[in-house]
């Protein structure tokens, strides 16, 4: 009888304190408020840009193509406003910038560090190869790595956008790690089509 009484002593103790966790991790933090929501996906975070990580873009005439693996998300006030994203193929790098609600987007190619002499504020003017490219948007934002192959930048960065001839352009990263360009030329909506990839969630 008294071993009985033990085992449903200890039964209820199990019920008991598996009842009060439940209600621990449903009460908001006294210190903190509310627990911090979870991490958007990537197609949440990026539901206005004409591209998500995952989607497979393809330039129209030349049928060539970029999977977008990762991304450097750029943020102010934690809202994501343009994003680069980063398609490594075999033995080419390619990358897109967009921006948000913007359905242009600018097809890339990096440059070779030794190539630019890049600083930590980007130029108001680029040459390149005789070429002269004018700087049209200079941002300081936030960053954050999402997908996989982004490279690293740092926590801040200048995103800085630079006309040259015709389509051509020149998107420079100064981070507070390092800085990083790429050139290439920019493409309207009937430029590319994007081949959805599903959604992709943030690192």
């Amino acid at each position: 009888m008294s071993l009985m009484l033990g085992l449903l002593v200890s039964a209820g103790g199990v019920v008991l304190g598996r009842a009060l966790a439940r209600r621990l991790r449903a009460r908001p933090s006294e210190e903190g408020g509310e627990q911090p929501p979870s991490t958007p996906s990537a197609a949440d975070t990026l539901d206005t840009f004409p591209c998500h990580l995952g989607d497979v873009v393809v330039r129209t005439a030349e049928r060539d193509e970029a999977w977008l693996a990762g991304a450097l998300l750029f943020e102010e006030e934690r809202t994501v406003v343009g994003a680069l994203f980063v398609a490594p193929e075999a033995g080419v790098d390619r990358a897109l910038f967009a921006r948000d609600a913007v359905e242009d987007i600018i097809w890339l190619s990096p440059i070779p560090t030794a190539e630019l002499a890049l600083t930590a504020e980007p130029p108001h003017v680029v040459d390149r190869g005789g070429v002269r490219f004018q700087r049209t948007r200079r941002l300081p934002v936030g960053v954050r790595r999402a997908g996989s192959g982004a490279p690293s930048v740092g926590d801040r960065a200048i995103v800085a956008e630079y006309e040259g001839p015709g389509p051509e352009r020149i998107v420079i990263v100064a981070g507070s790690e390092r800085t990083l360009a790429w050139a290439g030329a920019v493409l309207g909506r009937a430029e590319y089509d994007v081949l959805p990839g599903g959604k992709e969630t943030l690192e």
